[in-house]
């Protein structure tokens, strides 16, 4: 399988150039990071190359060129061991690939091979005037093989894929059609989903995803069942509590005897701590942070900019006043794509914390004896799921707003919203675009990240 990855904005941009107005082919390429996971190729676009018009010889049903115009960009490919997409523009819509285009692709994916003399994967892809597109897989030997999805992330998510069933959708999740359309629920059994934390608003993500039929969760916490968590996590059982099952066993096995085809991928570990889970989450369509780690948002923030993977960020904060009384309830729902603002820009967490946090996981002795330059670093706020729940639905609502536009207004007004309780109040934020230059120069690097390096005891693995 492989997948294709590009931002919105890069969308944006091609559809501008290869559909200018003038009724004339136009051609782009496109330099992308890349990710092998269980046998399935990623594509990320990293950076967009637009062929000037006066480049080429362009006509209504064709475009050519000289390779000698995109030397510099194989050349970036070569220093950087990056993917090429070639991307050209169709007026008819869902039309397939010509002749003209079989051996355009044959001459210039031989060159490409010969300039990098590796054998990984590239590809050529078809945008239409919609916008919608298509593509195709070139391998070494200058075969091509249909590409199985494309997306484009940003405050929309959107996927083309080739494989639009047309089944008769389950009973199960009829109504849930009737609420969101078809297409909507084939696009969630086609995702790939993950949770990452399984306790107060991890749990109640995950019943939603596995009954609205999203067709694969991975799912990742560390814990086992304890009789605390019995309170929030909607899927629990004492005797789950005492046998200290872990927390992703537990879920999978519930979410396989209701049996609605989910399948359900567990990782009993920090991500920050496993190379595999951090890959098999960088694979994902869409992650939810639910999760208390500083760290652990971090590295999902990475993982969004690096992979092109879209977050919903949870945050609940529930401060009792030691009196049986509330002081305040106050949930955070943050949505996170690549080039917006990270979670640090945004004060979810700060460099003191995140500090503290690796340095406590890494050496608890040397964390113990600078404790006292870290403020809060173990506090635990109280946990109730009626609260957890309402910010979950929140967040899963928020998702589905983004890959079925549902809300009157543009999604752009809703990439950050506060829940306070007691207040009884509900506001959503527009956030805006990073100002972080690592982040923006690293989106869709894929494995050549330039700060995602994993430490356990003070080692990389």
């Amino acid at each position: 399988m492989m997948h294709v990855k590009m931002t919105e904005k890069m969308h944006q941009e091609l559809k501008n150039h290869l559909h200018g107005g003038d009724g004339l082919e136009a051609l782009a390429f496109a330099l992308c990071g890349r990710l092998n996971h269980d046998g399935n190729d990623f594509l990320l676009i990293h950076e967009i190359y637009l062929m000037p018009y006066d480049k080429c010889l362009r006509t209504e049903n064709s475009v050519s060129w000289e390779t000698i115009n995109v030397e510099h960009v194989l050349d970036k490919a070569l220093s950087k061991g990056l993917g090429v997409v070639k991307i050209h523009s169709h007026f008819v819509d869902n039309s397939d690939f010509s002749v003209l285009d079989d051996n355009s692709d044959r001459s210039f994916f031989d060159s490409v091979y010969g300039w990098l003399d590796k054998d990984l994967p590239h590809a050529s892809m078809i945008m239409y005037p919609n916008g919608t597109m298509k593509g195709r897989e070139i391998k070494s030997n200058l075969s091509f093989t249909e590409i199985d999805k494309i997306s484009v992330i940003g405050e929309n998510v959107k996927l083309f894929s080739h494989s639009n069933s047309l089944d008769a959708i389950e009973k199960a999740f009829k109504r849930n059609a009737q609420t969101f359309g078809s297409e909507t629920i084939y696009n969630l059994k086609k995702m790939k989903i993950g949770v990452v934390g399984c306790s107060g608003t991890g749990s109640p993500v995950i019943q939603m995803l596995y009954r609205l039929g999203v067709g694969k969760l991975v799912i990742a916490d560390p814990d086992v069942m304890g009789h605390e968590n019995l309170n929030r996590i909607v899927m629990s059982k004492a005797s789950d509590a005492d046998l200290k099952r872990l927390k992703v066993d537990v879920i999978k096995e519930h979410i396989e005897k209701v049996n609605l085809g989910t399948e359900v991928i567990t990782y009993s570990c920090l991500i920050q701590e496993s190379r595999n889970a951090m890959d098999e989450f960088a694979s994902c369509d869409y992650i939810f942070g639910c999760m208390d780690s500083v760290e652990g948002r971090h590295y999902l923030n990475l993982i969004s900019t690096y992979y092109l993977v879209p977050i919903s960020d949870i945050g609940v904060k529930l401060v009792a006043d030691g009196n049986g009384g509330i002081d305040s309830i106050v949930g955070n729902i943050h949505y996170v794509y690549p080039n917006s603002k990270t979670l640090l820009e945004r004060g979810v967490y700060n460099q003191e914390q995140l500090t503290a946090e690796s340095l406590k996981r890494l050496s608890e002795e040397e964390y113990k004896n600078r404790q006292a330059y870290f403020d809060n670093a173990d506090v635990e706020s109280p946990a109730v799921i009626s609260v957890n729940s309402f910010c979950s639905s929140i967040a899963v609502n928020d998702m589905l707003g983004r890959i079925h536009p549902f809300r009157y207004g543009d999604n752009s007004k809703y990439s950050h919203t506060v829940v306070n309780l007691t207040d009884w109040d509900f506001n959503s934020y527009y956030v805006g675009d990073t100002e972080d230059e690592l982040h923006s120069e690293s989106i869709g690097v894929g494995d050549f990240e330039p700060n995602l390096k994993l430490y356990v005891s003070g080692e990389v693995v």
